[in-house]
């Protein structure tokens, strides 16, 4: 017979199961933005002190995916996307605690390590990338990003209506607040289809896997 303890297991296995998908997807998140700031500063580098142009962009998008045909992230939109990040953020923000530290402690402690970059989806870098141009409104409405769990559409729409100037002084530092548990934000990492895509991970398994989820 089931009794209540059999619904207090089910309910804490829940939680640990979705606690470590969340862990999962925030330690890949974090390495692919780590990886996408190398690309992005290799390209701008090169820019400047060889001169690089479109078509060299274009041939190292060509020969990358000849070596990572499963990678649809290289190509040559998201490499240009990759390289204004990197000058977005000149220095690397994106410092991954060492695999040791990261297996004995949960996804709320992950994501308290995290430097505040690597919080967000590479999809909400892009609408801060297309959105905004001063240093001090990117850091803005990265914050309030991490702060409330905004979706990438929220982003979008809050940097549209200008929120930074109804509230006042852009932000210019960092308090270590965590994005709501199963925020918009949190279940769209779980989504990700770069994240997806860096893995290897075929879209209709992903497709599969997400309906059933």
């Amino acid at each position: 017979m089931i009794d209540n303890n059999y619904f207090a297991i089910l309910d804490d296995l829940t939680i640990k199961i979705r606690q470590a998908r969340q862990k999962a997807a925030i330690t890949v998140n974090t390495a692919l933005l780590e990886l996408y700031w190398e690309i992005g500063d290799t390209i701008s580098r090169q820019q400047k002190q060889q001169g690089w142009g479109a078509k060299v962009i274009e041939k190292l998008a060509m020969d990358l995916k000849l070596k990572f045909p499963d990678f649809k992230g290289l190509s040559v939109r998201n490499l240009r996307y990759m390289k204004s990040f990197a000058e977005a953020w000149p220095k690397n923000p994106i410092l991954q605690p060492p695999v040791a530290e990261l297996q004995d402690i949960d996804s709320h402690n992950i994501t308290f390590l995290q430097p505040p970059v690597a919080k967000l989806p590479w999809a909400h870098h892009i609408v801060l990338l297309n959105k905004t141009l001063e240093g001090g409104e990117r850091l803005f409405y990265l914050q309030k990003a991490i702060e409330n769990g905004w979706s990438k559409s929220v982003l979008a729409r809050q940097i549209e209506g200008q929120l930074h100037l109804r509230q006042g002084k852009a932000i210019t530092n960092f308090e270590s607040t965590l994005p709501k548990p199963f925020s918009d934000h949190a279940r769209e990492t779980l989504k990700n289809p770069y994240l997806f895509d860096f893995l290897g991970i075929e879209e209709e398994m992903q497709e599969q896997d997400l309906e059933k989820h």
